[in-house]
């Protein structure tokens, strides 16, 4: 009996967390769903639909145009903010003097608010902003880059600035914890620089750089102040990516409620997905 009380605290120990999620988690996605079957614009009673909101998205544009934006803002993002990440790890991992205050240094990018990123890099994206004038003290005339040759290499930039701190400090965590005995092992052995970078850094490093690529993936594929703040998704849908294209859908133009709700849906499985592989490379 007194095992089956004590089995039961269990149960109460962990409700509140339970309750927390199913009210913030299960009934939204819960109501998305339900509501991705009606049709709903702002200030209109939701009228049954069936299946039109999927099949007016599946034949629309804008699903595949946001995917694709998604997939290369944020597979490039990510890619490039890896090898920076990795390149000043390895920098800070070594000892120099001012080392401490470096790494304090280094994390700022992470530390600003994403909104706050977002508005300064549009100020200095400007014709006359920061870094036109840098490129006019190099001789190169001005770039309009929000324009929509560059709009998606300027987010991509704004992403790169604001994240690569976090893959910095997770790979160096991970750099710290390798045994300092294989290398010194390995330089006995004969064993040259980049021998052992391949043969001892990147093997161990592996299970903290899945996690910290994968966790960065998702957070960038539902990025939206960065790119809201400094392109709305423009010039002519250049920089419309999944979280853009579902506020537009919501709030602007039509204001499609229901059709947002669906776009939403579609998306999920994506998400899920990622969630899940994640949630693996964490576990192992």
């Amino acid at each position: 009996m007194s095992m089956r009380a004590e089995s039961s605290y269990h149960y109460l120990y962990v409700l509140p967390v339970i309750l927390t999620l199913f009210f913030i988690i299960i009934i939204p996605i819960a109501y998305n769903i339900w509501l991705s079957f009606y049709e709903k614009r702002v200030g209109e009673e939701p009228v049954f639909a069936y299946l039109n909101n999927y099949i007016r998205l599946l034949s629309s544009p804008i699903t595949m145009v946001s995917l694709i934006n998604t997939f290369i803002y944020a597979f490039t993002s990510v890619a490039l903010k890896l090898l920076i990440g990795l390149g000043a790890a390895l920098l800070l991992n070594t000892k120099f003097r001012g080392r401490s205050f470096v790494r304090v240094l280094s994390i700022f990018p992470w530390a600003v608010p994403s909104y706050i990123a977002a508005v300064m890099f549009w100020f200095n994206f400007a014709r006359d902003g920061a870094f036109n004038k840098v490129l006019s003290l190099a001789g190169i005339g001005p770039i309009h880059w929000l324009g929509y040759d560059h709009a998606m290499t300027s987010v991509i930039i704004l992403n790169i600035w604001h994240g690569w701190p976090f893959f910095m400090m997770g790979l160096l965590a991970g750099l710290q914890a390798v045994p300092q005995e294989l290398y010194e092992a390995s330089e006995i052995d004969g064993a040259r620089a980049h021998q052992r970078f391949f043969y001892i850094t990147l093997p161990l490093l592996k299970p903290v750089m899945l996690t910290v690529v994968l966790l960065s993936l998702i957070w960038t594929m539902g990025e939206f102040a960065q790119i809201y703040l400094t392109t709305a998704g423009g010039p002519i849908d250049r920089t419309l990516t999944i979280p853009v294209a579902a506020y537009r859908l919501a709030f602007t133009g039509e204001a499609n409620i229901s059709l947002a709700a669906a776009y939403s849906v579609l998306m999920l499985p994506l998400y899920l997905l990622l969630i899940f592989v994640t949630l693996r490379y964490m576990r192992a």
